[in-house]
């Protein structure tokens, strides 16, 4: 396991995490490390052929350190190190030597978007390889990437009832070097498409990626396409989908991976549970923000200040309409922010009932919990303003959600009561629970 490994993932997140209550009066908030891009990185540099670093000035969470560790189990070597001021992750990639499997199966732990993309670049080995992850993952649906697999000649085989453990055989199109068509489904997730992008390098042959569906969580394909070109492809965007020539991964020696901008949403509603000041660090910029910019562009409407990376809470602010379609993270602490201040809407969430949990679903259940109210009417979350939260008469079912746990610790830190979920937010964010004092 990596040197930064926090803990093994867990088959199930069922243990109870008991969060006292809590004073806050001033907080440094650092943002872990974005594993959106991260995990993207590690894939293109694990197929690129040489030595990269990849710097990181934040925390890594479990789903990152499940792409590295299914990576290792692909034979490609990643250590860490670090200097005074930065920590890195040097990858030696395999090129065009290709993969080697080491373990008999990957485990791609809790990661929804490792679990695509390593699909992805196993289906360009001639061998059979199984992926497995915990509870949560294997029951999420993956048919669009199975289905994409298969029409381009690649064995999927289901063990068992749920939707993980699989596995697949490879390579696509029988090695065949005449040019493709694949159709995605991208109604549900961008995932498919950025796994295709990704292993595209691995490609006997010139495709055409159909796009079937209108796109959601665009910004994170963008942010594959906008990579993948970087490092020598051409992806071109067509009217229907996009052009993908043969191409080889020139990555750089050095890069730098930027903080998760939609960690700032906890950041935030803490400020509105308890009026205090958060000193936020490790903000990326404006084209590293993948929708969750919207946070810092909407102050005014959330009723707080941001200066100089200083968070404060100014006013309820006014009820306005947010549109989530590119930045859907934002959908549980968002609602919360929304109800404590002057309320507002949330549209483009239709996709989040496809994440660790149904998002929507959970999410207004979380608010009843805590005596807070939201309604779902013709796909938008509607949500009245100036709210009080109370005291939850029992223990908080997280439902396996990272994001649903770590807005529910924030509201308990309010009361002190349990959460089910014990370990959730180690996900994305380990240092959650330390940053709040609580661990």
């Amino acid at each position: 396991m990596s040197e930064q490994h926090i803990e093994p993932v867990n088959d199930s997140f069922s243990a109870v995490q008991y969060i006292p209550k809590t004073e806050f009066e001033s907080v440094k908030y650092s943002l872990p490390t974005s594993k959106s891009h991260m995990i993207r990185l590690l894939a293109l540099a694990a197929i690129n052929q040489g030595t990269t670093k990849l710097r990181f000035d934040g925390i890594i969470g479990q789903d990152i350190d499940s792409m590295i560790e299914s990576l290792r189990s692909l034979g490609v070597n990643i250590s860490f190190s670090k200097d005074n001021n930065s920590k890195f992750v040097t990858v030696s990639g395999v090129g065009s030597d290709g993969f080697k499997i080491h373990d008999t199966t990957i485990n791609c732990g809790n990661s929804g978007t490792a679990l695509r993309i390593i699909m992805g670049l196993i289906a360009s080995m001639d061998q059979p390889v199984m992926i497995i992850g915990d509870e949560s993952l294997s029951s999420r649906d993956n048919d669009v990437m199975i289905q994409s697999l298969c029409d381009s000649n690649v064995s999927v085989e289901r063990i068992g009832e749920n939707n993980l453990p699989i596995v697949i055989h490879g390579p696509w199109f029988d090695g065949n070097s005449e040019d493709r068509v694949i159709a995605i489904d991208s109604s549900k997730s961008s995932q498919p498409l950025t796994s295709w992008m990704i292993a595209s390098a691995l490609f006997p042959c010139n495709v055409k990626l159909e796009v079937v569906g209108e796109t959601v969580s665009n910004r994170h394909y963008q942010l594959t396409k906008d990579l993948c070109n970087e490092f020598g492809a051409n992806i071109n965007s067509l009217e229907d989908g996009f052009l993908i020539n043969k191409w080889n991964v020139n990555f750089p020696e050095n890069y730098f991976v930027p903080g998760d901008a939609s960690m700032a949403s906890f950041a935030i509603l803490l400020t509105k549970i308890h009026n205090c000041q958060v000193n936020l660090e490790n903000w990326p910029e404006f084209n590293d923000a993948l929708g969750n910019e919207m946070l810092q562009k909407r102050t005014a409407s959330l009723g707080i200040s941001w200066e100089n990376n200083i968070i404060r809470n100014r006013n309820n602010g006014k009820y306005s309409s947010y549109d989530l379609t590119n930045c859907n993270d934002l959908i549980t602490p968002l609602t919360v922010i929304l109800a404590l201040s002057n309320g507002g809407e949330i549209s483009g969430i239709s996709h989040t009932v496809f994440k660790e949990s149904n998002r929507i679903e959970k999410t207004i259940e979380l608010m009843d919990c805590f005596g807070l109210k939201a309604t779902l009417s013709n796909q938008k979350i509607l949500v009245e303003g100036g709210q009080k939260p109370k005291s939850p008469e029992s223990s908080v079912n997280c439902h396996n959600d990272h994001r649903i746990f770590m807005s529910a610790a924030i509201l308990m830190t309010k009361f002190g009561g349990d959460l089910i979920g014990k370990g959730l937010h180690s996900i994305a964010d380990s240092e959650f629970l330390t940053r709040l004092g609580i661990e």
